[in-house]
C-alpha cells in the first residue's frame, strides 16, 4: 500500500480514535517526507561522522532533519533543512549553530570554499534527486566539494561516477532500516 493510500485509510477512521489517527498520519507523512520510518540513529550519525577523512575543511550538512547527525558534527557545521517544522526544531535544539532554512541545491551552487558535505537527503524515490545530483556534480567540478558522505538504504552507489574515489564506508545495522554509508573524495 502506498503512503497516500495508508493516509487515506487512516483519515477514514477505520477503528481508531481521532488522536490516534492524527498521530499515525503524522508518522506516515513524516516517513514519506524523509524516505524512512524514522530519523537516523545515533549509531548511523557516528558512522557518518567517522567517515569524514578531512576534518580540516568546513562542513555543510544537507537534510539535517531533527538533528541526529547534526548532534555529532562539529559546532562550526552549517546545517541545511527546508522542512519548516524540522528547521524550527533544529533552531531550538542547536541555538548556537548556523542552521539555514533552504533547499540544498542553491546552497551547493553558492559554496565558495572547498567543503565536506554530509548528506541525509534520500536518493531513492526522491523526485528532486536528479537536480541535487547535478548540483553536486557542478560544485565538485568547481572544486567546492572535496569530500561527501551520505547513506542509502539499498546497496547502490547514488553518486557513482562523480568523484574519483568512491567507497562504501560501512553498513550500520543499528538503524531502522539498516543503512549503507558512502564516502566520496578527490
Amino acid at each position: 500500500m502506498s503512503y497516500s493510500g495508508a493516509l487515506a485509510m487512516l483519515r477514514a477512521g477505520v477503528g481508531r480514535s481521532g488522536r490516534q489517527i492524527a498521530e499515525l498520519s503524522s508518522l506516515i507523512a513524516s516517513a514519506a517526507s524523509i524516505g524512512a520510518v524514522c530519523e537516523s540513529s545515533q549509531w548511523l550519525a557516528r558512522r557518518m561522522k567517522n567517515a569524514i577523512a578531512d576534518t580540516s575543511l568546513p562542513v555543510v550538512e544537507l537534510g539535517a532533519g531533527y538533528g541526529s547527525v547534526t548532534r555529532v558534527l562539529p559546532a562550526s557545521t552549517v546545517s541545511i533543512e527546508r522542512d519548516e517544522k524540522r528547521f524550527h526544531a533544529l533552531r531550538a535544539a542547536f541555538p548556537d549553530r548556523t542552521i539555514l532554512d533552504s533547499c540544498a541545491i542553491p546552497v551547493l551552487t553558492q559554496l565558495s570554499t572547498p567543503t565536506v558535505v554530509v548528506s541525509s537527503i534520500p536518493s531513492v524515490n526522491n523526485p528532486q534527486f536528479d537536480r541535487l545530483r547535478g548540483a553536486i556534480v557542478r560544485a565538485h567540478k568547481a572544486g567546492m566539494i572535496r569530500e561527501l558522505v551520505t547513506y542509502t538504504y539499498f546497496p547502490h552507489d547514488p553518486l557513482a561516477g562523480i568523484f574519483p574515489n568512491s567507497e562504501m564506508a560501512g553498513l550500520e545495522f543499528l538503524n531502522i532500516p539498516p543503512a549503507f554509508v558512502w564516502r566520496y573524495s578527490c
